[in-house]
C-alpha cells in the first residue's frame, strides 16, 4: 500500500492545484447528455473479450490434498481409509509403498494403484473413491465478502464460483464495489479471455466451467468507478456500468440530502492532471426540461450546497473534502494520481 502522504505530492496532484489557480475564472460548461459529445473527451479503449468456445466440462480427477478410500479385494478385503494425497501427487499404501495418483481419474488411478499391488497379490483387484476433495479448489480474491479458496464442485461455472465468495455489489461500511467488468480469470499461469460482466448475462462462452486451481480476481472500482461525494446523503464510490445516468448515480447514493443543489450538479471527467468539469440541473432533468446525463467511467459527481459559479471553486472544494482521511474519495483520487504518475 502506498502511504497516502506520497499521493498528496505527487504531480497529479500537483496538477490539480494548478487547475484551481488557473481555472478560477472560467465559466462551467454545461453537461452534455453523453460523454463523447464533447470532443475533449477521449474515453478509454476497453478490449473486447471474445470469451471461449470450447468450454468441455473438466473430468473428476485426484488431486493433491485429497482424501482418498482405497480396497482392495481378494481373498479377503482391505480397506484403507484416510488416506492424503501429498503435494507430490502420491499416497502411502501399506508393504506397498508411495504411488503417484495425483491428476489421474477415479479409473485411472485404480489401474495404478492394482499395478503396485499385484507385485504382492497376483489376483488383487482394487476400487478407489474420493472421501473429501479437499484439493478441488479455487481461490477468489479483491471485491468479494469471503475472499479465499472455495470448493469446486462438479458443474460449477464462473458465476457460482462468485456466488460462493460472496461479490459485493451493494457495498458496506469500509468497502468497495466489486468491479466486475475488470474481473480476470487465471488458469496454469495465464488469463482466460472471459468477460465476468457477460458470464453474468448467462454467455455460455463467458460463464466457462471453473476448474481446480483457478484463480479469479476482482478488483474493487476505482478508477473505472464513479466518486460521488458533496451534499448527498451517502458519499460512495458507484460500479460504472454502460449507460449509467446521473439520475440512477444520484438516487444510489441516497439522493441529495437536505442541503443539497439540485440546480448546480458539478461532474468531473477525465484525468486528474487535465479535468473536464461541467454544471447539471438535476431540476432540468427531473421536470424533463434535458436529457439525463450518461455517465463515464471515472468520473466524479460533486453535488454543491449553494450556487458554485467557477471550475476552481469546484476543485478547490472536491480537493478540500479529499483532505479528510474520512472521505470516501481520498482513496479512490490517491490511486488515480498514483496510476497516472510515471
Amino acid at each position: 500500500m502506498v502511504p497516502l502522504s506520497r499521493g498528496m505530492h505527487s504531480p497529479m496532484w500537483r496538477g490539480m492545484l494548478a487547475c484551481v489557480v488557473l481555472l478560477g475564472c472560467v465559466r462551467l460548461p454545461d453537461a452534455p447528455t453523453l460523454p463523447t459529445e464533447d470532443p475533449a473527451f477521449s474515453a478509454p479503449e476497453i478490449a473486447e473479450r471474445p470469451g471461449v468456445d470450447e468450454d468441455p466440462p473438466p473430468a473428476m480427477v485426484i488431486l493433491p490434498g485429497d482424501v482418498v478410500v482405497v480396497r482392495a479385494f481378494s481373498a479377503d478385503v482391505t480397506e484403507y481409509e484416510g488416506l492424503v494425497v501429498d503435494a507430490r501427487g502420491q499416497v502411502h499404501l501399506p508393504l506397498v509403498g508411495d504411488v503417484e495418483v495425483g491428476g489421474l481419474t477415479l479409473l485411472q488411478a485404480e489401474e495404478r494403484v492394482q499395478a503396485a499391488m499385484r507385485r504382492l497379490d497376483s489376483v488383487v483387484r482394487v476400487s478407489i473413491g474420493i472421501e473429501d476433495p479437499d484439493g478441488h479448489t479455487a481461490t477468489v480474491l479483491g471485491a468479494v465478502s469471503s475472499p479465499g479458496s472455495v470448493p469446486v464442485r462438479p458443474g460449477m461455472r464462473v458465476v457460482d464460483l462468485l456466488a460462493s465468495a460472496h461479490l459485493v455489489l451493494n457495498p458496506g461500511e469500509g468497502e468497495f464495489a466489486a468491479d466486475v467488468d475488470a474481473a480476470r480469470l487465471v488458469r496454469d499461469g495465464e488469463e482466460l479471455p472471459i468477460s465476468v460482466a457477460r458470464a453474468y448475462e448467462g454467455d455460455p462462452r463467458h460463464n466457462i466451467y471453473v476448474r481446480p486451481g483457478d484463480h479469479l480476481f476482482v478488483p474493487p472500482v476505482l478508477g473505472q468507478g464513479i466518486v460521488v461525494l458533496g451534499a448527498v446523503r451517502d458519499p460512495a464510490v458507484l460500479r460504472h456500468y454502460e449507460g449509467i445516468r446521473l439520475t440512477e448515480v444520484l438516487a444510489g447514493v441516497g439522493g441529495l440530502n437536505e442541503r443539497g443543489d439540485r440546480t448546480d450538479v458539478h461532474i468531473v471527467r477525465g484525468p486528474v492532471s487535465e479535468p473536464l468539469v461541467y454544471r447539471a440541473s438535476l431540476r432540468e432533468v427531473v421536470n424533463g426540461n434535458r436529457n439525463d446525463i450518461v455517465m463515464a467511467p471515472g468520473d466524479i459527481v460533486y453535488v454543491t450546497e449553494e450556487w458554485t459559479a467557477h471550475t476552481g471553486e469546484v476543485l478547490g472544494r472536491i480537493s478540500a473534502l479529499l483532505s479528510q482521511p474520512t472521505s470516501i474519495g481520498l482513496l479512490y483520487v490517491t490511486a488515480r494520481a498514483l496510476s497516472d504518475s510515471p
